[in-house]
């Protein structure tokens, strides 16, 4: 069962493949409009020991959100979940030549407010370094102003995809595929798989359930190239209907990260291991002795 590390996160990737040792991961990225920073994330994948490169199409730019507007979660702006960016040393040299120019500029007088000076603190936290040093320094608030400029390419394009077989050897996959059109492109393309994903219904409110998307993705591209399935999934019975509808695997998101917050990784342990429980006492009961013999007639449609 291989995790996926993203290029958001509280860890470098380096420090997050040393601890998982010699179980299998993938690299998730997201792809930045600046072109060295994409093949030094690359790289770095690479080097840990990535297994695949998983491509995220779906968020060149994020969807609207009411629920983190509500409670203001904006972590991205404090400096959290940014660490494979300040981690990065292209990054870095984006963020010195920023601090440099705006040295060079002229000071404009500005009045702190109490919600700036907050997470002005919080970047200082969340940066790599001393957090004393880091609150005399502007590189906190630059490296944070970098990251939001350059994060995500709102211009990503099927020629950007194309390039990947120059820039790396590892398998690509590409996530948020929704429509047979881009899913026969993609393969074209020679992508190695396919996630069909709607981002957990983030990203586009109203869009086609991942679950009908796939479906008619399974049609268009026959049994033989690999489609991965992610987004809705919660139970065994779930995993036992996508597997059914085409899925060659799943992705479980969020209900490791509920075990996570409740029990730390005990909790992910039990979330994982009840989900296969119950899509192995669901499989018994409905008679079916392997995943391979898993097919759409085991269902009926609502």
């Amino acid at each position: 069962m291989p995790y996926v590390f993203s290029n958001q996160g509280c860890n470098a990737l380096e420090e997050s493949a040393a601890a998982m040792g010699d179980t299998p991961w993938w690299f998730q990225l997201y792809w930045s409009t600046d072109e060295g920073l994409v093949d030094s994330l690359i790289g770095r994948a690479e080097a840990a020991g990535a297994r695949a490169l998983v491509v995220t199409l779906d968020t060149t730019t994020l969807g609207w959100r009411p629920q983190d507007l509500n409670i203001g979660l904006l972590p991205f702006s404090r400096g959290q979940g940014i660490a494979q960016y300040t981690s990065d040393p292209h990054f870095r040299s984006i963020v010195a030549g920023r601090v440099g120019a705006a040295a060079n500029a002229a000071k404009e007088k500005v009045r702190p407010t109490i919600g700036a000076v907050k997470s002005l603190v919080q970047m200082s936290r969340s940066h790599p370094g001393d957090f004393r040093e880091n609150l005399t320094s502007p590189e906190p608030r630059a490296a944070v102003e970098t990251f939001l400029d350059i994060f995500s390419n709102p211009a990503l394009s099927w020629d950007h995809i194309a390039t990947l077989r120059d820039r790396t050897t590892l398998p690509v996959v590409l996530k948020g595929i929704l429509h047979p059109d881009d899913a026969r492109r993609a393969f074209d393309l020679g992508v190695d798989g396919i996630v069909v994903s709607n981002h957990g219904g983030r990203q586009v409110d109203r869009s086609i359930a991942s679950l009908d998307a796939l479906v008619n993705i399974r049609e268009a591209v026959g049994r033989e190239p690999t489609v991965l399935f992610d987004s809705g999934l919660r139970t065994g019975a779930d995993l036992f209907v996508a597997l059914a509808l085409g899925a060659d695997a799943c992705l479980l998101g969020r209900p490791p990260i509920y075990g996570l917050a409740l029990d730390g990784s005990d909790g992910v342990a039990a979330v994982v291991a009840n989900v296969l429980a119950e899509l192995d006492l669901t499989m018994g009961l409905t008679g079916v002795a392997s995943i391979a013999d898993l097919v759409p007639g085991l269902l009926t449609r609502a």
